[in-house]
């Protein structure tokens, strides 16, 4: 098989642009993936209709021979590639070698969805990715975003979702629609805020169908959404003013799944 080595290719101009760019990813409704890992989750997801490009080095079909096999046998276009042009494409500093693209997809929410969390605002990826991964480790059945939360498929959200963001039910309503939509489906919505005079985590009784909101790291819950929530929710801490985003989600998530 022929090695591409220019970066004029077009396959390469491309996933390159998809790793580097969300305006890029926004514009053509792809996103890439690369490593090992997340080439095979991505290869395995049975919502995924088709890889659209797989590249790889040698080294990496030598090395990941059945992540190769199975993200080919799916992929409308495959490639091998040299180990510069993989060093060009890679969003990490010791890239495997492996890359793939595909058209973004995902799953609607379920109609016997019991537990949401609602993420508002949060532009950390790394903490997006983090909580989509924990959500699904613990069983919650759906996430929302609304407010211009972190790209759900930029690079650093899924390495930090593990891919779990191919699997996890998740949608992006408009903030204004929110309150309509989730209390017509009967959930009642908790809005984790540090205000000591709201419902202590551990003392609330959830109901039967939750959404716990999870504002923005810096501003918290915005305003907007703050107003079509039923409740407050506040996890009582000592010893540090705030928690991380993704922690404070994951101590939530945990008690809403034990209910």
């Amino acid at each position: 098989m022929e090695i591409i080595s220019s970066r004029k290719n077009y396959n390469v101009r491309v996933m390159r642009e998809l790793l580097k760019s969300a305006e890029y990813r926004r514009c053509q409704d792809m996103f890439a993936v690369e490593g090992d890992h997340l080439c095979r989750e991505l290869a395995d997801c049975g919502d995924c209709p088709a890889i659209e490009y797989f590249l790889y080095t040698e080294k990496a079909a030598e090395k990941y021979p059945e992540t190769v096999r199975s993200a080919q046998t799916k992929a409308n276009f495959s490639a091998v590639i040299t180990e510069e042009l993989s060093e060009y494409i890679s969003d990490t500093k010791t890239p495997q070698g492996l890359f793939a693209a595909a058209e973004r997809f995902g799953r609607d929410i379920p109609e016997n969805a019991r537990r949401l969390v609602v993420l508002d605002g949060v532009s950390d990826p790394g903490n997006v990715g983090t909580i989509i991964r924990t959500a699904e480790a613990l069983g919650i059945d759906g996430v929302i975003f609304v407010n211009a939360c972190a790209d759900r498929f930029s690079p650093k959200t899924l390495r930090a979702s593990m891919g779990s963001v191919f699997r996890m039910s998740s949608v992006c309503p408009r903030a204004e629609t929110l309150g309509e939509w989730l209390h017509g489906l009967g959930f009642e919505i908790y809005a984790a805020m540090l205000d000591k005079n709201a419902v202590r985590l551990g003392e609330a009784a959830f109901p039967e169908k939750t959404a716990v909101v999870i504002g923005n790291e810096g501003a918290g819950v915005s305003r907007e959404v703050a107003g079509i929530c039923d409740r407050k929710l506040y996890i009582p801490i000592s010893g540090a003013e705030s928690l991380n985003a993704a922690i404070a989600a994951a101590i939530i998530m945990w008690e809403t799944a034990k209910s």
